[in-house]
């Protein structure tokens, strides 16, 4: 009887001991199972360089402001280069920071690219790089800009009935095709809300130098100017026409604690890269058939920030009345009969530029534009 029990115990110890081994290979089948499987893929990583800071207000902080939030809808990262200079070598080594991060797309915010730049952007051929500008495009280079001429038309017919003097301002870097573009869209908007108005440019030579911007302001102060606009970086433009109490329409933004502040043109970047991002996550590419993207008021990606209760009421009238007319398709600030400053026709009476031309061809001054040394 001893024996029969013992035989028993031994039993249940040997189904203890293999039911305990069961379950250890249980849990080891079950551990080596998680381990093998595939790791949580990492969230897509998307570049900005920028020449300046992501902080600065103006263009710079418009730009990283856009894409942080596009990035952050659709599930990116945004690695952010800062303060970044036009060396091509400078160039180089944040591209292959990029590159060994995994970044496969790069937003470049300079506005002009020199073709070592673009000879260099072509050295990565599996990377896809935004460049700000309208006038070329390569395999791997999406051109991406909006079409803020649409709203600088309608600064200009602000700037045209707001003036007392009949002497309205604009500061610019230098003439090149977004600049003339710009420009040229802002002084036909004064001609046609004000037949006699003079417009002075005065050039700063590049697109953030504060110095220059305070000394052009100063110089169409001397002209009698009251009313200008810009197109800068930065708000040094801003601040010293409210310095000199003079009205302004702003490149980015409203400044409200600014009593000269108008209202502002503005591009809705966020709305920009967001299209741009979305086509990445369907088709694994943001290029399309034409490799640029451009879009403006028809798309709803410009506008004219809320206007100051300073603008007269023609103005608002006025203003009123051609965003009903654009908002119906009418884009016509481009058409009929127009010279440039040296008298040679551009447009004739029954003709519309073609955006192809506007795009890429604008190396001319409209009429009227009168230059301030």
């Amino acid at each position: 009887m001893k024996i029969s029990e013992e035989k028993r115990l031994e039993k249940r110890q040997r189904h203890f001991i293999l039911g305990l081994a069961l379950l250890i290979l249980l849990c080891i089948g079950v551990s080596v199972a998680q381990f093998h499987t595939e790791p949580r893929q990492s969230r897509p990583k998307i570049g900005m360089i920028m020449r300046g800071s992501k902080d600065q207000d103006g263009w710079n902080k418009v730009q990283y402001e856009g894409l942080r939030d596009a990035a952050k809808e659709l599930g990116m990262d945004v690695i952010v280069k800062e303060n970044v200079s036009r060396s091509l070598g400078d160039y180089k080594k944040i591209i292959d920071s990029l590159a060994a991060q995994g970044v496969q797309r790069v937003v470049v915010t300079m506005h002009r690219y020199p073709p070592e730049l673009r000879e260099l952007f072509r050295q990565y051929p599996k990377m896809e790089f935004i460049l700000q500008t309208t006038e070329f495009s390569e395999d791997n280079m999406l051109s991406c800009s909006t079409r803020l001429f649409e709203v600088q038309y309608l600064a200009g017919l602000i700037a045209g009935y707001q003036t007392e003097t009949g002497v309205v301002g604009y500061v610019a870097p230098f003439p090149c095709v977004e600049v003339n573009r710009g420009l040229n869209a802002f002084t036909i908007g004064v001609k046609r809300a004000n037949p006699a108005a003079h417009i002075k440019v005065a050039w700063s030579s590049d697109w953030d130098t504060p110095e220059r911007e305070r000394a052009a302001v100063d110089a169409l102060a001397m002209e009698s100017v009251d009313v200008l606009s810009y197109q800068q970086d930065g708000r040094t433009v801003a601040d010293a026409a409210e310095r000199r109490d003079i009205d302004y329409i702003d490149a980015h933004e409203v400044h409200p604690e600014h009593t000269h502040c108008l209202t502002a043109v503005q591009s809705d970047w966020r709305t920009v890269y967001h299209n741009l991002l979305s086509r990445h996550v369907r088709k694994g590419r943001m290029a399309n058939a034409n490799n640029y993207l451009w879009q403006g008021f028809l798309e709803h990606i410009v506008s004219v920030a809320p206007l100051s209760e300073r603008v007269t009421p023609r103005a608002r009238e006025d203003i009123t009345r051609s965003v009903r007319d654009r908002a119906k398709g009418e884009r016509l600030i481009y058409g009929g009969e127009i010279y440039d400053n040296n008298g040679v026709k551009r447009c004739d009476a029954k003709e519309i530029l073609s955006n192809e031309y506007l795009r890429v061809y604008m190396n001319w001054l409209v009429k009227g534009v009168e230059q301030v040394e």
